[in-house]
């Protein structure tokens, strides 16, 4: 029985390290596999997680399960395609939206078809990450006169599931033990960034410093608590002076949270405690705008991942107490256009987001 466990609001391209090891594991190859990874030897005791920007959204909270269903979205084919071939034990996908019928229409219709012609891949756990983005600010945001549209809304989403993250895993998930940050004030982190933003009053007194949140989703992997920490981070903007100052709180946040800081206080409205000892991956979306790698590069550096694996905003960071055994990226196929059909111009598919993937060691 699949299990659904929902959340509320309450790396350089081409560095691939492949390190052979004791037992066969599975690695993903083929045309787009940037890995040189096929038939690497990795120990079977290993965890692979992988993370994609699956822009995987519709305008009201229906439109993404109704388009799935059907069976023939071409952005989920792809989604599906990358996740099918990496076979991780953990995925997190960031811009999707995170509702319980998308993310079923998504694995009945793509990731366990039998008849798609991809090989199935289950992940009979899942979390749904709901935090600030979409829900409404109680503002005019957009200066319209009007207040409760989507433009007044956090992150201008038109409902609290829009554009967040979903989180598959093959291992259970510790479901009372899941916190999230998404509700932290930005005037509330410490030495903030706000002063460098235009925002006063009582506005900037409401602002989430999370664009979308963050959240520790422990598994147990091989006796052992494993925090898988997803996020997404501001996106670009275009006030880029506003971008740049929210980015670089959201990363301060990251780093406060893993230490257990005192003004890091949870969704539940308790003092964050931190990983101490524990492993933990940090997956998702940290460097979206443009010229994020300023303030991301520094933030790896503190965590001793100035190497992490990166593309098109997405990373994975594990923490230094793994050993990183292979990582790497897959990109979809590129359509055959050496036959063209007499008098058509070929449709070329644009090239989307890769997925990235490691596997990690302890």
């Amino acid at each position: 029985m699949r299990k659904l466990l929902v959340g509320t609001a309450s790396l350089g391209l081409g560095a691939l390290l492949m390190f052979p090891a004791a037992a066969a594991f599975a690695v993903p190859s083929g045309t787009g596999d940037e890995t040189g990874a096929s038939s690497a030897q990795l120990s079977e005791t290993s965890l692979r997680v992988a993370t994609i920007q699956a822009n995987l959204s519709g305008e009201t909270p229906e439109q993404l399960p109704a388009d799935l269903l059907r069976g023939s979205d071409r952005q989920a084919g792809q989604v599906a395609d990358k996740i099918s071939r990496a076979n991780a034990d953990v995925v997190v996908l960031t811009e999707m939206d995170a509702t319980q019928e998308a993310v079923d229409a998504f694995n009945d219709q793509y990731l366990q078809n039998p008849d798609d012609g991809r090989a199935d891949v289950e992940y009979e756990y899942s979390y749904l990450a709901v935090g600030s983005k979409g829900l409404q600010s109680g503002a005019d945001l957009n200066a319209d006169g009007v207040i409760g549209s989507a433009e007044d809304a956090w992150g201008q989403g038109a409902f609290a599931e829009q554009g967040s993250i979903v989180v598959l895993s093959k291992y259970p998930i510790a479901q009372d033990q899941v916190t999230g940050v998404s509700q932290l004030r930005w005037q509330e982190v410490a030495h903030d960034m706000m002063h460098h933003t235009d925002f006063s009053g009582v506005l900037a007194a409401s602002i989430p410093v999370m664009s979308t949140g963050l959240w520790d989703i422990p598994i147990q992997y091989r006796g052992e608590p494993v925090h898988v920490l997803a996020t997404q981070t501001q996106p670009d903007a275009q006030d880029q002076e506003f971008a740049d100052a929210r980015l670089a709180d959201e990363l301060k946040v990251i780093n406060g949270y893993l230490a257990g800081e005192d003004y890091i206080r949870t969704d539940e409205g308790r003092q964050a405690e931190g990983v101490g000892e524990d492993r933990y991956v940090i997956a998702g979306a940290l460097g979206l705008q443009e010229g994020a790698a300023d303030r991301v590069e520094p933030f790896l550096a503190g965590l001793d991942r100035e190497n992490a694996l990166h593309d098109s905003g997405s990373y994975l960071v594990p923490s230094q107490a793994w050993q990183v055994l292979g990582q790497g990226r897959i990109q979809e196929h590129q359509p055959s256009i050496s036959q063209p059909i007499s008098g058509t111009v070929p449709n070329l598919v644009e090239e989307s987001t890769p997925l990235l993937w490691t596997d990690i060691q302890f």
